[in-house]
């Protein structure tokens, strides 16, 4: 009797006790976070304390899984989440909470408790700071301008490898900061930082301020009134027909844009869009063209004013004419009908609808359509799904791999398309180098295991890896050199073939908009003897971005912490993979939709 007594008083305890699991979803022991150099800084019982410890964790722990697991969204998931944070970690929280808190006074373990009350007073204190943080100091704008300079020679990869002056860049801003006779705007700011960025070439960098309201500027959603799309490095203007990506010229006598208020398309491009000014070439106008369809946006991200007239000199190549336009709040942007299907195709994989990736062609030849770079923890059953695809598809004449208006994403089906695409005779295959941005060489960095990337003494390479890591290595020469000292050792990705090859050939089908982990896969393939790359130059770019908030303005600045270099030595970062087979976009595919592209390409493959 006493036993049972005993147990029942432990489960009661267990239940009710001290040891009651928090029954809120939403609701924090502080009330108001504040951060000083990426740390938070709590409010509690009215006073402010640096947070050390919670529970058993440290805030580094906490704060290292909030960036890995959120992202940009790191600060505002401690802040606002922490339940949500716990819960993912897995410790989902009690209702009483151990704090080690510390002032300049003292270190201090208190008992707090979650509540709901707590975390709306959160919430206000972070809607109200971030309202009253619309201007800076001149002494504060300096001191984030020299953090900023900070970052990017302490964490930046690619500000070692551009042929850029960032130095004097910066010390021009400061100048003109110091020469204000008032408080400056953060828009402002960012922005200028935005330039320099852009310049540095790093196309996974940002500089924002999160902030940012548009409805401050009512200028910013003003757009021109047609569609603007690129043709042949030419900007022409269009307007649709229907709202399925159908088209006709705008002007069809003078189809061209020639330029907007005098100034040549090309100019305004290299001028203004500066967040693609270090993109390929075909990638950087496509970006252009997007940009200058939209005015309100484009001049208030380069602190211009913007004109109260929009003139468009339109053209045909021989004769010109001129236009005063009016600007409107309604969106224009070009989309085509291949890019529509393609985002729909790619919200129903992520439902798990996956008809849209396997087709079979006419002639027997597989098209394989991946409009995002899937992550397998992401979407349940695509792995298998994968798998059976090249099941079926072993009988082939040919299969078409097709990363169009790929963004990027993970690195998960580089790994499970290997087996199958890479011959047993080219087997281990060192698909690309880079290089972290680190003052320790020697450490092992999980962010690059995460994307497969692995230094030559790893355990995840044996001896037949290495051998091959040393034969790619004594061809291997690097495009751009430089200072090896402020980088980790080389890491490589190292493919294999699998049991059952694809034996046909493949074709990896890319434009100008296949982006990041997009491009890496059609870069890790190309060279081998039985693939080839067809379309447009791809948007390259793999950066392993890392983000940081300046401790004045609150100003986000992501910057890419990894060079990664192709097999040709090339960085992915402004070169992209060029094609074997050029194939470029034409006049019947951008107005009326039809896939010429991949209609020729199959002609191609029919011929052979």
């Amino acid at each position: 009797m006493k036993t049972y007594f005993i147990l029942f008083a432990l489960c009661f305890v267990s239940v009710f006790g001290f040891g009651q699991k928090l029954p809120l979803e939403k609701a924090s022991p502080f009330t108001a976070v504040k951060w000083e150099n990426q740390q938070p800084v709590v409010q509690f019982n009215g006073e402010w304390y640096t947070l050390e410890k919670l529970d058993r964790y440290t805030i580094k722990e906490l704060l290292d899984f909030c960036r890995q697991k959120h992202g940009d969204k790191w600060q505002k998931r401690f802040s606002e989440d922490l339940i949500e944070v716990l819960t993912e970690i897995g410790s989902p929280p009690n209702e009483k909470v151990e704090l080690l808190l510390s002032n300049s006074e003292q270190k201090i373990t208190v008992t707090g408790a979650y509540t709901q009350a707590n975390r709306q007073q959160v919430l206000a204190y972070a809607k109200a700071n971030k309202q009253a943080q619309k201007t800076l100091t001149i002494e504060q704008s300096v001191a984030d301008i020299s953090e900023f300079q900070q970052l990017l020679e302490k964490q930046s990869s690619y500000v070692h490898l551009a042929n850029y002056d960032y130095k004097s860049a910066i010390d021009s801003l400061k100048t003109i900061i110091k020469k204000s006779t008032g408080e400056i705007n953060v828009d402002y700011l960012a922005y200028e930082l935005a330039k320099i960025m852009g310049k540095i070439g790093d196309r996974h960098s940002s500089v924002k301020n999160e902030s940012f309201e548009k409805d401050k500027y009512p200028s910013y959603s003003l757009q021109l009134p047609f569609s603007v799309a690129p043709l042949n490095q030419k900007a022409i203007a269009l307007k649709s027909m229907r709202n399925d990506g159908i088209y006709k010229y705008y002007h069809v006598d003078f189809p061209f844009i020639k330029s907007i208020n005098y100034l040549p398309v090309h100019l305004m491009i290299d001028s203004l869009v500066y967040k693609s000014n270090k993109a390929p070439k075909e990638a950087k106008f496509a970006h252009g063209v997007a940009a200058i369809q939209q005015p309100g946006k484009l001049y208030l991200i380069n602190n211009l004013k913007l004109p109260k007239q929009i003139k468009i000199t339109f053209t045909n190549g021989k004769t010109d004419t001129t236009e005063i336009v009016q600007l409107q709040n309604e969106s224009f942007l070009y989309q085509s009908k291949l890019e529509r299907n393609a985002t729909l195709n790619a919200a129903n994989i992520k439902k798990g609808d996956f008809k849209s990736i396997l087709t079979l062609l006419k002639g027997n030849i597989g098209l394989i359509s991946l409009p995002e770079m899937y992550g397998f923890d992401e979407v349940g059953g695509l792995e298998k799904f994968i798998e059976s695809t090249f099941n079926a598809f072993y009988g082939t004449k040919a299969l078409i791999i097709d990363l169009r208006f790929n963004p990027g994403g993970s690195r998960d089906l580089i790994q499970k398309f290997a087996p199958y695409i890479i011959p047993k005779s080219n087997s281990p295959w060192v698909a690309n180098v880079t290089y972290l941005r680190t003052d320790d060489r020697n450490t092992i960095h999980n962010s690059m295991s995460d994307r497969f990337l692995y230094t030559y003494s790893s355990n995840n390479f044996n001896n037949i890896d290495r051998k091959s890591i040393v034969i790619f290595s004594d061809s291997f020469v690097k495009e751009k050199e430089f200072d090896a000292a402020k980088f980790s050792n080389p890491h490589y990705m190292v493919l294999e073939s699998g049991n059952k090859p694809y034996r046909r050939p493949i074709y990896i089908l890319v434009n100008e908009y296949s982006f990041s982990a997009a491009s890496v896969f059609t870069s890790a393939f190309k060279g081998l003897p039985n693939v080839k790359v067809v379309g447009i130059t791809t948007d390259g770019s793999s950066g392993n971005s890392k983000k940081m908030n300046l401790k004045h303005s609150d100003i986000q600045v992501g910057l890419s912490t990894m060079l990664s270099f192709q097999r040709n030595g090339k960085t992915l970062d402004g070169n992209g993979t060029n094609p074997d087979i050029y194939i470029p976009e034409d006049e019947e595919q951008i107005l009326e939709g039809s896939d010429v592209q991949l209609k020729r390409l199959i002609e191609i493959i029919n011929q052979n």
